[in-house]
């Protein structure tokens, strides 16, 4: 198995403004976290659904490392999407940065019709399959989902809801990669998010996340009705 020590990058399109929100829940400013959050929580949708387990980072009696709730220090087994994201006494292995068109920090809302780019910058050395995942996490959420604090809306038909305004955030269009990324099989990523090296965790009620349970149908949506 093959590592890599470098940047990527994926350069994107807004189809809808992107809503990350601050402490004051204003939409202004840009917080990246508010956007690596969203790529983590469809990254480990990706990884249940190839089999592998991910734990609930919002459950302090399953979020890694493996018994975390008794052990502050952060010694334990992480899942594999700890591993890439970091968990408590785990840093992340990569640092997130929003560019603009002109290879900037970008620090204000990402508004509609503009282009942007998510680098990630490699701290520590990743493997090929983390970068293939992480590769299919994005293209999962420009083509089926969504990015962000705020998505999409569905519109609705019935009378006592006509009122409501329905704005859409967080649909993007992936433009390019912009960097060779490593060919994984779909058996390859099965195998190494499966492997016993990471930790098994008991999905609960949040195993619905995962891409066993998610269809799409292009041009419908579910009403209220």
């Amino acid at each position: 198995m093959t590592t890599n020590s470098t940047s990527r990058f994926w350069t994107c399109k807004a189809l809808t403004d992107i809503w990350t929100g601050d402490a004051y829940r204003e939409g202004n400013r840009l917080i990246t976290t508010g956007l690596l959050g969203s790529i983590r929580w469809w990254f480990e949708v990706v990884v249940r659904g190839l089999g592998g387990s991910a734990c609930d980072p919002s459950n302090p009696h399953n979020r890694c490392p493996q018994d975390s709730h008794k052990k502050p220090t952060g010694d334990g087994h992480r899942c594999v999407v700890c591993q890439l994201f970091g968990c408590t006494g785990w840093a992340r292995k990569f640092r997130f940065q929003v560019l603009d068109e002109n290879g900037n920090i970008k620090r204000n809302r990402i508004r509609q019709n503009q282009r942007f780019t998510l680098r990630f910058h490699a701290l520590r050395p990743i493997h090929d399959e983390e970068w293939a995942l992480l590769d299919l996490t994005l293209r999962l959420i420009a083509e089926y989902g969504a990015i962000g604090g705020r998505t999409v809306f569905k519109p609705t038909d019935e009378s006592n809801h006509h009122h409501e305004i329905h704005e859409d955030f967080g649909l993007i269009q992936l433009e390019s990669t912009g960097s060779a990324l490593p060919v994984s099989t779909e058996k390859e990523l099965r195998d190494y998010v499966a492997d016993p090296r990471w930790r098994r965790v008991d999905h609960d009620d949040f195993a619905w996340a995962s891409l066993d349970n998610f269809w799409c149908v292009k041009g419908r949506y579910l009403a209220r009705q």
